[in-house]
């Protein structure tokens, strides 16, 4: 199995957007608020992170579903809660 490739300093920022406007999303639907508004932010993050230069270069080496994972959980650890301790 392919390993991921590095991920840059600027790509956790944009995953983590889209993380963030995908949870406003889902309480904005939960809470019968603004949801055009909530997946117009969503639609923004997820064509910026998209456009980052990372997903042609995990293309070409055959790697982007492993790279995706890496970034992917990156934001889900940066946006979790510390522990209560």
């Amino acid at each position: 199995m392919p390993k991921p490739l590095p991920l840059p300093d600027d790509l956790l920022p944009l995953h983590a957007a889209v993380l963030q406007a995908e949870r406003a999303m889902t309480e904005a639907r939960e809470a019968s608020g603004d949801v055009d508004a909530a997946r117009e932010v969503y639609v923004a993050a997820s064509l910026a992170l998209r456009a980052h230069p990372i997903w042609e270069e995990a293309r070409q080496g055959a790697c982007h579903a492993q790279t995706w994972q890496a970034s992917l959980d990156a934001a889900k650890d940066a946006l979790a809660e510390p522990a209560a301790a």
